[in-house]
């Protein structure tokens, strides 16, 4: 019975997730609305059924996210083909929708996190970005690379134990940098946490190449991969990437890495830059489509200098 009750539990929240990325304003469809409609039914109804036979200490951390779902559920009546009121559905449902996938990891079960569409955030990725790519190849060298990663890292780190110790500091920090968040960052470690802890794997290898690779990939790939994904992504592939999203991806990367090696690094020829950016952009690629427990501002830097460096050896 109990693991009858985990499963639905997670069922609900996979269908809930799906509905919300439906509802997503570059996915929205007018002509779904009907359908939008049907599917809130549905999971109110389950919902319901569901906290009607929910008890005991095992369910607790599920228990108060289904409750403020349930209740989100019955006040929710947005007009079926009104994109305006589906989508203050979404922005009232994604917090809680994050609760239970919270509630559900202390149960260890995994359900994706929500990314939903956010220019401001890539925006800031893809400058921020640049800028690193920039400082790294005109400004730091392998020392002082090391000293700025390694410093950011500890603040980074040290904000997040700050976090979790107090609800004000987190309450702080989501107030001032939430348009550029995403909901899931209000529980879990920040990217941009992990983004820096990477910049100091990278530091580590004392490779300003390598490191101005990863991180322009990275700038450019990732939200070419979310836009594209996001707007035309129509063959699902896992942890709720798409295929159109990991090639474009690839492709991103590819170029990226093309130009910035053709820029900086001319001695490699067309041909030999070309393959190191391959190297670089195909595993940082299958790393994001890969990324599930580990954010991918860690793991997409790391396999795109490991993969840069193998051909490098070859080469």
């Amino acid at each position: 019975m109990t693991d009858a009750l985990t499963l639905e539990s997670q069922q609900i929240a996979g269908d809930l997730y799906q509905l919300l990325r439906a509802l997503d304003p570059a996915r929205w469809q007018d002509d779904l609305g009907d359908a939008f409609r049907a599917r809130l039914d549905g999971i109110r109804q389950r919902v319901d059924a569901l906290l009607g036979r929910l008890d005991g200490d095992r369910f607790s951390a599920l228990k108060e996210p289904l409750l403020a779902l349930a209740a989100l559920l019955r006040t929710a009546d947005p007009a079926a083909h009104v994109q305006e009121a589906w989508n203050e559905f979404r922005l009232a449902a994604m917090p809680v929708y994050e609760e239970l996938a919270a509630g559900l990891k202390a149960l260890d079960i995994h359900v994706p996190s929500l990314r939903p569409t956010n220019y401001a955030r890539n925006v800031l990725h893809a400058s921020g970005g640049v800028t690193v790519m920039l400082l790294i190849l005109h400004l730091l060298t392998p020392t002082t690379m090391l000293v700025v990663a390694g410093s950011a890292s500890v603040g980074a780190w040290g904000l997040e134990i700050s976090r979790r110790l107090s609800p004000a500091v987190n309450a702080l920090c989501m107030k001032v940098l939430g348009r550029f968040a995403h909901p899931h960052e209000t529980w879990r470690v920040n990217s941009s946490t992990w983004y820096v802890t990477a910049m100091l794997g990278l530091a580590l290898t004392g490779d300003i190449m390598l490191a101005a690779l990863a991180v322009g990939i990275l700038a450019f790939a990732d939200p070419a991969a979310a836009i594209i994904g996001r707007r035309f992504g129509r063959t699902s592939l896992i942890n709720g990437r798409s295929l159109e999203g990991s090639l474009a991806f690839a492709l991103v990367g590819t170029v990226v890495g093309l130009g910035m090696l053709s820029v900086y690094y001319p001695d490699y020829g067309l041909i030999g830059a070309l393959w190191i950016a391959l190297a670089a952009a195909v595993p940082a690629a299958v790393a994001e489509l890969l990324s599930r427990r580990i954010d991918d501002n860690l793991s997409v830097p790391l396999s795109a200098a490991a993969g840069a460096w193998l051909v490098l050896q070859l080469l």
